[in-house]
Protein backbone atom coordinates (compact mmCIF):
# COMPACT_ATOMS: atom_id res chain seq x y z
CA UNK A 1 0.00 0.00 0.00
CA UNK A 2 1.66 3.13 -1.17
CA UNK A 3 1.81 5.76 1.44
CA UNK A 4 -0.58 8.63 2.06
CA UNK A 5 -2.83 5.91 -0.33
CA UNK A 6 -5.60 5.79 1.90
CA UNK A 7 -7.38 2.43 3.80
CA UNK A 8 -7.56 0.16 0.69
CA UNK A 9 -5.52 -1.21 -1.85
CA UNK A 10 -7.60 -1.73 -5.30
CA UNK A 11 -6.84 -4.77 -7.75
CA UNK A 12 -8.40 -5.36 -11.53
CA UNK A 13 -8.87 -8.31 -12.43
CA UNK A 14 -9.72 -8.20 -15.90
CA UNK A 15 -12.30 -10.98 -17.64
CA UNK A 16 -11.34 -13.02 -20.53
CA UNK A 17 -12.59 -12.38 -24.42
CA UNK A 18 -13.79 -14.81 -26.36
CA UNK A 19 -11.34 -15.65 -28.82
CA UNK A 20 -12.42 -15.22 -32.52
CA UNK A 21 -12.38 -18.28 -33.73
CA UNK A 22 -15.01 -17.65 -36.77
CA UNK A 23 -13.45 -16.71 -39.94
CA UNK A 24 -14.60 -13.01 -41.42
CA UNK A 25 -15.59 -14.16 -44.87
CA UNK A 26 -15.82 -11.76 -47.73
CA UNK A 27 -19.61 -10.27 -46.50
CA UNK A 28 -17.83 -7.34 -45.35
CA UNK A 29 -20.29 -7.44 -42.00
CA UNK A 30 -18.00 -6.87 -39.02
CA UNK A 31 -19.13 -9.49 -36.08
CA UNK A 32 -20.62 -8.36 -32.88
CA UNK A 33 -18.57 -6.32 -30.32
CA UNK A 34 -17.32 -7.75 -27.83
CA UNK A 35 -17.72 -5.76 -24.07
CA UNK A 36 -14.37 -5.65 -21.98
CA UNK A 37 -14.96 -6.41 -18.38
CA UNK A 38 -13.20 -6.60 -15.34
CA UNK A 39 -13.44 -7.49 -11.53
CA UNK A 40 -12.84 -4.94 -8.93
CA UNK A 41 -10.75 -6.41 -5.83
CA UNK A 42 -10.45 -4.38 -2.83
CA UNK A 43 -7.93 -5.04 0.41
CA UNK A 44 -8.29 -3.21 3.36
CA UNK A 45 -5.14 -2.53 5.21
CA UNK A 46 -5.43 -3.00 9.41
CA UNK A 47 -3.32 -2.69 12.13
CA UNK A 48 -2.06 -5.07 14.92
CA UNK A 49 -0.14 -5.40 18.37
CA UNK A 50 0.42 -6.50 21.59
CA UNK A 51 2.68 -6.21 24.24
CA UNK A 52 3.85 -6.32 27.34
CA UNK A 53 4.49 -4.51 30.99
CA UNK A 54 7.56 -5.17 33.04
CA UNK A 55 8.36 -3.93 36.24
CA UNK A 56 11.31 -1.82 36.60
CA UNK A 57 12.88 -3.97 39.60
CA UNK A 58 12.92 -7.16 37.28
CA UNK A 59 14.66 -5.30 34.02
CA UNK A 60 17.53 -3.72 36.86
CA UNK A 61 17.82 -6.79 39.09
CA UNK A 62 17.16 -9.63 36.48
CA UNK A 63 20.30 -11.59 35.52
CA UNK A 64 18.88 -13.05 31.66
CA UNK A 65 18.60 -9.61 30.01
CA UNK A 66 14.49 -9.97 30.41
CA UNK A 67 14.25 -6.74 27.26
CA UNK A 68 16.38 -9.25 25.28
CA UNK A 69 14.34 -12.18 25.47
CA UNK A 70 10.97 -10.55 25.62
CA UNK A 71 11.52 -8.86 22.32
CA UNK A 72 12.80 -12.17 20.95
CA UNK A 73 9.26 -13.48 21.75
CA UNK A 74 6.86 -10.65 20.55
CA UNK A 75 8.66 -10.41 16.90
CA UNK A 76 7.85 -13.76 16.78
CA UNK A 77 4.30 -13.44 18.19
CA UNK A 78 4.10 -10.95 15.16
CA UNK A 79 5.39 -13.59 12.58
CA UNK A 80 2.93 -15.75 13.92
CA UNK A 81 0.20 -13.24 13.80
CA UNK A 82 0.88 -12.76 10.55
CA UNK A 83 0.33 -16.46 9.29
CA UNK A 84 -2.86 -16.47 11.67
CA UNK A 85 -4.53 -13.51 10.39
CA UNK A 86 -4.13 -14.69 7.00
CA UNK A 87 -4.95 -18.20 7.75
CA UNK A 88 -8.65 -17.45 9.81
CA UNK A 89 -9.39 -15.24 6.14
CA UNK A 90 -8.67 -18.25 3.72
CA UNK A 91 -10.57 -20.46 6.03
CA UNK A 92 -13.77 -17.66 5.99
CA UNK A 93 -13.07 -17.28 2.20
CA UNK A 94 -12.39 -19.54 0.00
CA UNK A 95 -14.68 -22.49 -1.33
CA UNK A 96 -14.92 -25.45 0.11
CA UNK A 97 -14.55 -28.99 -1.54
CA UNK A 98 -15.92 -32.00 0.59
CA UNK A 99 -13.64 -35.11 0.72
CA UNK A 100 -15.75 -38.31 0.17
CA UNK A 101 -12.54 -40.67 -1.18
CA UNK A 102 -12.51 -41.99 2.52
CA UNK A 103 -12.99 -44.64 4.14
CA UNK A 104 -14.57 -44.03 7.76
CA UNK A 105 -18.02 -43.23 6.76
CA UNK A 106 -18.23 -40.05 8.13
CA UNK A 107 -19.18 -36.37 5.93
CA UNK A 108 -16.57 -35.21 5.20
CA UNK A 109 -14.66 -38.31 5.03
CA UNK A 110 -10.62 -39.12 5.54
CA UNK A 111 -8.51 -38.12 2.63
CA UNK A 112 -8.31 -40.73 -0.07
CA UNK A 113 -6.31 -40.56 -3.13
CA UNK A 114 -9.65 -39.47 -5.23
CA UNK A 115 -9.56 -36.03 -2.88
CA UNK A 116 -6.36 -34.90 -4.07
CA UNK A 117 -6.86 -35.96 -8.12
CA UNK A 118 -10.60 -33.79 -7.97
CA UNK A 119 -9.37 -30.61 -6.05
CA UNK A 120 -5.87 -30.91 -8.37
CA UNK A 121 -8.50 -31.27 -11.42
CA UNK A 122 -10.47 -28.91 -10.19
CA UNK A 123 -7.62 -25.84 -9.89
CA UNK A 124 -6.24 -27.40 -13.29
CA UNK A 125 -9.66 -26.55 -15.34
CA UNK A 126 -9.77 -23.08 -13.72
CA UNK A 127 -6.37 -22.37 -15.11
CA UNK A 128 -4.82 -21.93 -12.17
CA UNK A 129 -1.04 -21.82 -11.83
CA UNK A 130 0.92 -24.42 -9.95
CA UNK A 131 3.71 -22.98 -7.90
CA UNK A 132 7.13 -25.58 -8.67
CA UNK A 133 7.29 -27.98 -11.35
CA UNK A 134 7.91 -31.28 -11.41
CA UNK A 135 11.37 -33.33 -10.37
CA UNK A 136 12.51 -35.66 -13.07
CA UNK A 137 12.53 -39.28 -12.24
CA UNK A 138 16.50 -39.92 -11.56
CA UNK A 139 18.38 -43.95 -11.22
CA UNK A 140 18.04 -43.90 -7.23
CA UNK A 141 16.19 -47.06 -5.57
CA UNK A 142 13.10 -46.46 -3.74
CA UNK A 143 12.41 -43.06 -5.67
CA UNK A 144 10.11 -41.71 -8.08
CA UNK A 145 9.42 -38.63 -10.57
CA UNK A 146 6.84 -35.54 -9.10
CA UNK A 147 4.44 -33.84 -11.30
CA UNK A 148 4.02 -29.94 -11.49
CA UNK A 149 2.44 -28.92 -8.04
CA UNK A 150 0.53 -26.99 -6.08
CA UNK A 151 0.48 -26.67 -2.58
CA UNK A 152 -1.70 -27.86 0.48
CA UNK A 153 -1.39 -26.94 3.87
CA UNK A 154 -2.29 -29.74 6.44
CA UNK A 155 -2.46 -30.28 10.24
CA UNK A 156 0.42 -32.36 11.52
CA UNK A 157 -2.32 -34.26 13.05
CA UNK A 158 -3.09 -35.89 9.51
CA UNK A 159 0.12 -36.97 9.00
CA UNK A 160 -0.85 -40.94 10.45
CA UNK A 161 -3.72 -40.59 7.56
CA UNK A 162 -0.91 -39.84 4.91
CA UNK A 163 1.25 -42.66 6.09
CA UNK A 164 -1.51 -44.82 5.58
CA UNK A 165 -1.70 -43.96 1.89
CA UNK A 166 2.00 -44.78 0.98
CA UNK A 167 1.48 -47.41 -1.74
CA UNK A 168 -1.63 -46.07 -3.13
CA UNK A 169 -0.22 -43.12 -4.51
CA UNK A 170 1.45 -41.08 -2.07
CA UNK A 171 4.91 -40.16 -2.23
CA UNK A 172 6.93 -39.67 1.27
CA UNK A 173 9.04 -36.76 0.47
CA UNK A 174 12.51 -38.45 0.81
CA UNK A 175 11.08 -40.70 -1.91
CA UNK A 176 11.80 -37.42 -4.23
CA UNK A 177 14.26 -38.04 -6.92
CA UNK A 178 16.06 -34.98 -5.12
CA UNK A 179 15.23 -32.95 -2.00
CA UNK A 180 16.63 -30.20 -2.92
CA UNK A 181 13.19 -28.44 -3.85
CA UNK A 182 11.64 -29.77 -0.55
CA UNK A 183 10.37 -27.30 1.52
CA UNK A 184 11.18 -27.95 5.41
CA UNK A 185 7.69 -28.39 6.54
CA UNK A 186 6.83 -30.53 3.14
CA UNK A 187 5.54 -33.97 3.90
CA UNK A 188 4.47 -35.68 0.36
CA UNK A 189 3.31 -35.04 -2.90
CA UNK A 190 -0.25 -36.66 -4.17
CA UNK A 191 -0.59 -36.19 -7.67
CA UNK A 192 -0.28 -32.46 -8.44
CA UNK A 193 -0.05 -31.80 -5.21
CA UNK A 194 3.04 -31.34 -2.60
CA UNK A 195 1.47 -31.52 1.13
CA UNK A 196 2.63 -28.73 3.53
CA UNK A 197 1.47 -30.17 7.45
CA UNK A 198 1.87 -27.35 10.49
CA UNK A 199 0.49 -27.82 13.64
CA UNK A 200 -1.22 -24.23 13.75
CA UNK A 201 -3.21 -25.37 9.97
CA UNK A 202 -6.72 -25.06 10.97
CA UNK A 203 -8.81 -27.48 12.22
CA UNK A 204 -12.61 -26.94 13.33
CA UNK A 205 -13.02 -29.68 16.68
CA UNK A 206 -16.00 -31.89 16.94
CA UNK A 207 -17.98 -29.93 13.36
CA UNK A 208 -18.40 -33.39 11.41
CA UNK A 209 -21.64 -34.89 10.50
CA UNK A 210 -20.51 -37.57 13.27
CA UNK A 211 -19.12 -35.16 15.65
CA UNK A 212 -15.60 -35.57 14.83
CA UNK A 213 -12.99 -32.90 14.01
CA UNK A 214 -12.96 -31.22 10.86
CA UNK A 215 -9.71 -30.24 9.16
CA UNK A 216 -9.10 -27.14 6.50
CA UNK A 217 -6.95 -29.03 3.31
CA UNK A 218 -5.64 -25.56 1.72
CA UNK A 219 -4.58 -26.60 -1.48
CA UNK A 220 -3.45 -22.70 -3.45
CA UNK A 221 -2.46 -21.84 -7.03
CA UNK A 222 0.25 -18.87 -7.30
CA UNK A 223 -2.22 -15.84 -8.25
CA UNK A 224 -4.48 -17.27 -5.43
CA UNK A 225 -3.95 -14.58 -2.65
CA UNK A 226 -2.28 -11.42 -1.92
CA UNK A 227 -0.44 -10.04 0.92
CA UNK A 228 -0.35 -6.39 1.51
CA UNK A 229 1.89 -4.42 3.65
CA UNK A 230 2.06 -0.73 4.21
CA UNK A 231 4.88 1.44 2.47
CA UNK A 232 6.80 2.90 4.85
CA UNK A 233 5.76 1.16 7.47
CA UNK A 234 6.98 -2.27 9.01
CA UNK A 235 6.90 -3.55 11.98
CA UNK A 236 7.74 -1.19 14.59
CA UNK A 237 9.01 -2.73 18.34
CA UNK A 238 8.09 0.26 20.54
CA UNK A 239 9.60 0.55 24.45
CA UNK A 240 8.23 2.73 26.85
CA UNK A 241 10.75 3.85 29.55
CA UNK A 242 9.52 3.43 33.16
CA UNK A 243 9.73 7.21 33.44
CA UNK A 244 7.25 7.48 31.32
CA UNK A 245 4.01 5.07 32.98
CA UNK A 246 3.10 7.17 36.39
CA UNK A 247 4.19 8.96 39.62
CA UNK A 248 6.49 6.59 40.53
CA UNK A 249 7.65 5.33 37.15
CA UNK A 250 7.82 1.64 38.15
CA UNK A 251 6.82 -0.25 35.17
CA UNK A 252 8.61 -0.26 31.49
CA UNK A 253 6.17 -1.27 27.97
CA UNK A 254 7.34 -3.90 25.16
CA UNK A 255 5.46 -3.68 22.21
CA UNK A 256 5.25 -4.50 18.43
CA UNK A 257 2.50 -3.37 15.77
CA UNK A 258 2.40 -4.00 12.24
CA UNK A 259 0.10 -3.09 9.44
CA UNK A 260 -1.37 -5.67 7.23
CA UNK A 261 -4.30 -6.51 4.28
CA UNK A 262 -4.86 -9.83 2.25
CA UNK A 263 -7.21 -10.75 -0.07
CA UNK A 264 -8.16 -13.35 -2.81
CA UNK A 265 -7.10 -12.48 -6.11
CA UNK A 266 -8.70 -15.05 -8.35
CA UNK A 267 -10.89 -16.89 -5.79
CA UNK A 268 -11.32 -20.10 -8.51
CA UNK A 269 -7.26 -20.73 -8.07
CA UNK A 270 -7.74 -22.08 -4.67
CA UNK A 271 -9.95 -24.65 -2.50
CA UNK A 272 -10.20 -26.00 1.30
CA UNK A 273 -9.82 -29.39 0.83
CA UNK A 274 -12.77 -30.45 4.14
CA UNK A 275 -12.02 -33.81 5.67
CA UNK A 276 -11.66 -35.97 8.74
CA UNK A 277 -9.51 -38.39 10.36
CA UNK A 278 -9.27 -42.50 10.32
CA UNK A 279 -11.04 -43.83 13.00
CA UNK A 280 -9.86 -45.18 16.08
CA UNK A 281 -6.55 -42.60 16.31
CA UNK A 282 -5.86 -40.05 18.71
CA UNK A 283 -3.97 -36.92 19.32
Amino acid sequence: MPANGGTTCRFMRPRALTPPTVQLGNSGIDPAAQVPQRDIIDVQVAFFGTGCIINEQVILQDQEGVLAWVSDRLAVSMRQAEDLILRDYIVSAASQIMAGGGSNGDNPTNLGMSDFSLVATTLDTNNAFKFVSGIEGMDRFGTGPVRASYFMLSSTELQTDFDGLVGQGFKNQWDYPSNSTALITEYGNAFNIRVLTSSEAPVARGASANGNDLYYNTVVGKQAITHVKQDGYSMKLIYRDPYYSGMLAQNATLAIKFPQGQGLTQDTAIRNLLSTRLSGLTI
